[in-house]
């Protein structure tokens, strides 16, 4: 057993960036694995003989990013650029923030994550309780556009108590180097019984999906998407269907080149609170059945909102996983070859 004390461990490779770093914790699989991927070649279809224990572990995405304090829900732009959430009280745009949205970058000269930095307001919307007790400076669940100029994410900034809305949809914008003041994606997308979250995009760039507890569906909170007409006006959401929805909750859509979707689910048979599922593609609004993506992501705990980094190879998300966790919930990483891709 090794144990690292204000180490940097770092990876640049084909596969993405990843990063464990300043950790007085013991690091022996992190380091592992960072040298491991070094000296991949770059492929995304290493066989599972050709792997050893290190690439096919779950590992602690480490300091700096994960804290003491809960971390979760995060999404990353082609240059690696990660956009998530944390907890923590240190950095917290505003005193009593539930949650705020946090931006990463990777330092190639340095071979680390930067410091994480609170995007601060008015991407992050302080407490509002005078105005409604719902209001809670509550900002989570980003999404970032593969080019980085765009973020979507679920905030309470409007919620109101009476009608019940506990949340709706917001979208910023990077211009000259700032983000706008997040708009409203509003009604067929916020909904006041919807509760509104996990927006994201599919791989053709128009379909907006997230999930909602609107009417019409067929359990607690189902997957929706919807387009744009030609003049801007977003259309009455569509239902993802049996494949993807069930009578539990479903939400947390991310999909990769191959047409291929990750998302969260408490259905019956799975291996604990919520776990991560798999389906591809079929066409529009046309899924093919979920896959439980199997022990090595799932456990007893909730695992919950992957993610996928640049290049492809590898799958992340956040767990209260028992193992190797910084505080209650962590971000985790692992290699795409450790998924289960059939029933």
């Amino acid at each position: 057993m090794l144990s690292f004390t204000d180490s940097a461990v770092s990876i640049n490779g084909e596969n993405g960036i990843f990063m464990i770093t300043h950790n007085t914790r013991t690091l022996v699989n992190c380091l592992c694995a960072m040298m491991i991927l070094a000296f991949a070649n770059g492929s995304n279809s290493v066989r599972a003989e050709q792997q050893d224990w290190v690439q096919l572990a779950v590992h602690n995405f480490g300091a700096p990013i994960n804290t003491m304090w809960d971390e979760g829900e995060l999404t990353f732009a082609d240059d690696g650029t990660m956009v998530y959430c944390s907890a923590r009280a240190d950095l917290d745009a505003a005193p009593g923030d539930p949650k705020d949205l946090y931006i990463a970058t990777f330092n190639k000269a340095t071979g680390s994550w930067n410091e994480p930095v609170n995007m601060g307001e008015p991407v992050n919307a302080p407490p509002a309780t005078d105005v409604d007790p719902l209001r809670k400076g509550d900002d989570r669940e980003p999404w970032i556009t593969g080019d980085g100029q765009t973020i979507y994410f679920k905030s309470d900034r409007t919620a109101t108590t009476t009608p019940r809305n506990n949340n709706d949809l917001f979208v910023t914008h990077l211009v000259n180097g700032a983000w706008s003041t997040p708009e409203l994606l509003p009604a067929p997308i916020s909904t006041d019984e919807g509760n509104e979250h996990c927006p994201m995009l599919l791989q053709d760039g128009e379909s907006l999906c997230f999930a909602s507890a609107r009417a019409g569906g067929y359990g607690q909170s189902d997957i929706w998407c919807a387009q744009q007409d030609a003049n801007g006006t977003w259309q009455d959401p569509i239902n993802q269907g049996p494949n993807i929805n069930t009578a539990a909750n479903e939400f947390h859509f991310t999909q990769d080149a191959s047409g291929v979707v990750y998302f969260t689910s408490n259905r019956p048979g799975g291996f604990g609170g919520m776990d991560l599922y798999s389906a591809k593609q079929l066409g529009p609004n046309s899924w093919a059945p979920a896959i439980n993506l199997g022990s090595q992501v799932n456990t007893e705990s909730a695992d919950m909102c992957p993610a996928l980094p640049p290049g492809g190879g590898t799958l992340t998300w956040f767990s209260d996983r028992s193992d190797s966790s910084f505080g209650a919930f962590d971000i985790f990483w692992t290699n795409k070859t450790n998924l289960t891709t059939t029933p």
